[in-house]
């Protein structure tokens, strides 16, 4: 074999480990991804972005939602017996649902389990605890324009403003009532903790996508 040949051949295996590494790493995120969003209509992704008294950025997360088995069950539940349903399932799909999921909570807990139905430590400081209405974005598919599938996004939004004391979130779940003994978690994400200190805002973004294809 010529010198030009065995270095070709080098070059070639050493390519080949490298892509062999990338699509190993890449199998492994999209695995986890589908896990996440296994059996659901669409996927969620949340942001979660901190900024001080200044308005200076301190720190963003970023996580793939985490959909809960009650989350699933109000899903079926709202698309099929929203109207004379809401005594139907309610031992797999807490309250009447009459809210939608527009509810987001902190947590100080970082641990998600399939069968969680609520927070595990909410966040207590001022401005950081209970269930924040939130605000809603919508961009639709067109169904005039176009025949090729297009998908629907909505960005769930809402600031959470500390006027208590310092506190480390490490986790953020979306709700379906403003009630706490009536409301049903659809999902959870966890993050590498960010604190909040007196004065600081918290923002979450909740991105979720349904159907195929591009956003119009």
């Amino acid at each position: 074999m010529s010198r030009s040949n065995i270095l070709l051949f080098s070059l070639l295996a050493v390519s080949l480990g490298a892509m062999s590494y990338v699509i190993i790493d890449n199998s492994s995120t999209v695995e986890a991804q589908a896990q996440t969003s296994e059996g659901m209509i669409g996927t969620g992704h949340y942001t979660v972005t901190v900024r001080d008294s200044m308005g200076t950025i301190t720190a963003i997360r970023q996580a793939d939602n985490d959909v809960l088995n009650g989350g699933e069950n109000c899903i079926a539940k709202l698309i099929f017996g929203r109207l004379g349903g809401d005594t139907v399932g309610n031992s797999v799909c807490i309250g009447a649902i009459n809210e939608g999921f527009r509810y987001f909570a902190l947590d100080e807990d970082p641990i998600i389990l399939k069968t969680d139905k609520d927070l595990r430590d909410p966040a207590d400081s001022a401005g950081l605890s209970g269930l924040q209405f939130t605000d809603i974005t919508w961009n639709q598919n067109s169904t005039l324009t176009s025949d090729s599938a297009s998908k629907v996004t909505v960005r769930l939004s809402h600031t959470f403003t500390n006027g208590g004391a310092d506190e480390t979130i490490v986790a953020v779940g979306l709700f379906n009532s403003s009630t706490a003994a009536t409301n049903s978690m659809f999902s959870k994400a966890n993050f590498t903790g960010v604190l909040v200190t007196g004065g600081s805002d918290l923002t979450v973004n909740y991105d979720f996508e349904i159907g195929g294809g591009t956003v119009p």
